[in-house]
């Protein structure tokens, strides 16, 4: 199964008079902050048309529908949205496109910068802060793991060149990199860093680092994780698999604000066993079940996108290379499959209508 991913508060306030000396306050740090890196952030795919261009009528659809949906946050050209195949011109558009769309919504606009050296990353992220988002998943050059000094002599560089951007550290599990708690405490220290996305399956580690540091870490597993995530007070989720069964999460969300965490957890069950099954197969070694046969011969890419059309509350088209495409009859097999087996996982077609506009999904409590 695929790791994933989560995210929050922007001021934008001008110069003011301090109470206690009258002299000018600092002004106001644009870009996204701590206090707004809470709730639903979501993760769709990057939507390419039959001839593998950027398909931006479906990218706004998109945000449109997420924004409607009532997330927080939305990230793109990450890892599901494929950044290793984006132009430098195609990501500077997607920024413009997530910036545009979520303006005047308050939902926080993020985009992956990942290089494998400085300048490719830091020039990803002021493309990202001209074109108005507020923050930025970010990687460190991944090719060769860094040392302690030189991994923060590069986040240094990179909050430096990126003033105006709240800095996501992205901590793929993947990439040879350790992030340890002390390691955040350091980055803490640094003006513009919010916090990370924790893309990993060690769900102590992540809990280790919750009120550890001065940051906030999400964890990007909601799959299984999810309700227990809200018991234990999580600042929210990272979530790719939102875009298949938006319903199945916006419900076992809503129990989860009414403290109906046993009724949550049966309601996320099928979608964790729904999302286990159709990405990674089913029983050791993981075979693909028997309608399904061929499945596991695609990419993750492949198939992610291939069960965002199937799904149908997105679009998200087909891969590019060096990913190669589910083809036509195995996405008619899965579409068979899902609505033979798991009916009520489809979301239904009038599905956005039945929620309250200005709804957000993630339980919010009060404070004492």
């Amino acid at each position: 199964m695929n790791r994933r991913s989560f995210l929050g508060t922007m001021s934008v306030a001008g110069p003011a008079a301090s109470a206690a000396t009258g002299a000018p306050a600092a002004p106001s740090r644009k870009g996204l902050t701590k206090e707004r890196y809470r709730g639903v952030f979501a993760y769709p795919p990057t939507p390419f048309a039959d001839d593998l261009s950027l398909d931006e009528e479906a990218l706004r659809s998109n945000i449109r529908k997420l924004v409607r949906l009532g997330v927080d946050g939305i990230v793109l050209a990450g890892s599901t949205g494929e950044f290793y195949t984006l132009t430098d011109a195609e990501h500077r558009r997607i920024a413009e496109i997530l910036a545009e769309e979520t303006r005047s919504h308050g939902v926080v606009s993020v985009i992956g910068a990942q290089g494998l050296n400085p300048k490719e990353v830091i020039d990803r992220g002021r493309a990202a802060m001209d074109a108005g988002c507020e923050a930025v998943l970010a990687m460190q050059p991944f090719y060769s793991t860094l040392k302690k000094r030189e991994l923060m002599a590069f986040w240094e560089q990179f909050s430096k060149a990126c003033p105006d951007l709240g800095i996501i550290i992205y901590h793929f599990d993947w990439i040879r990199q350790e992030y340890t708690a002390e390691t955040f405490r350091q980055l803490a220290q640094l003006p513009n860093m919010v916090g990370s996305k924790e893309a990993h399956f060690d769900f102590r580690a992540w809990r280790a680092l919750q009120g550890a540091t001065g940051l906030v870490h999400m964890s990007a597993t909601d799959a299984g994780w999810l309700v227990e995530m809200c018991r234990l007070g999580a600042p929210g989720v990272g979530s790719v698999s939102l875009t298949l069964m938006p319903h199945l999460e916006q419900k076992a969300l809503k129990l989860c604000g009414e403290g109906k965490y046993e009724e949550a957890e049966r309601v996320w069950a099928l979608f964790t066993e729904v999302v286990g099954r159709l990405r990674a197969g089913a029983g050791r070694p993981y075979l693909a079940p028997p309608e399904l046969k061929g499945w596991d011969e695609y990419g993750g890419a492949a198939r992610g996108k291939a069960l965002n059309d199937a799904f149908g509350f997105i679009k998200a088209g087909p891969p590019r290379p060096p990913g190669l495409p589910v083809p036509k009859d195995l996405q008619m097999r899965l579409k068979d499959f899902i609505l033979a087996r798991y009916p009520e996982a489809v979301p239904p077609a009038d599905f956005l209508d039945t929620i309250p506009p200005g709804t957000k999904m993630w339980p919010r409590r009060e404070k004492a």
